[in-house]
């Protein structure tokens, strides 16, 4: 799987755990709290990653994606293993 296709993936992820949000604004750059993320909704969009893409987030690196393309190059980094 590419960047291209994590990268859609992910953002339809993220559109779908925030409905509030229109889709054009979840740009590659948006941060996850300045979009209106709470805890709750983070934890459903990385349950969420996790079983899209089969992998196994550690917590200390969940909690170091902040907006969709550090999870697009975390998501890549951890396919390639």
């Amino acid at each position: 799987m590419d960047k291209q296709q994590i990268a859609s993936l992910t953002r339809d992820i993220v559109a779908k755990r925030l409905p509030q949000v229109s889709p054009d604004k979840i740009t590659p750059e948006a941060e996850f709290a300045v979009l209106g993320v709470d805890s709750l909704a983070l934890s459903w969009m990385l349950a969420d990653i996790e079983d899209t893409f089969e992998i196994e987030m550690q917590i200390g690196d969940a909690m170091k994606l902040k907006n969709t393309a550090a999870v697009v190059d975390y998501v890549a980094k951890r396919l390639a293993e």
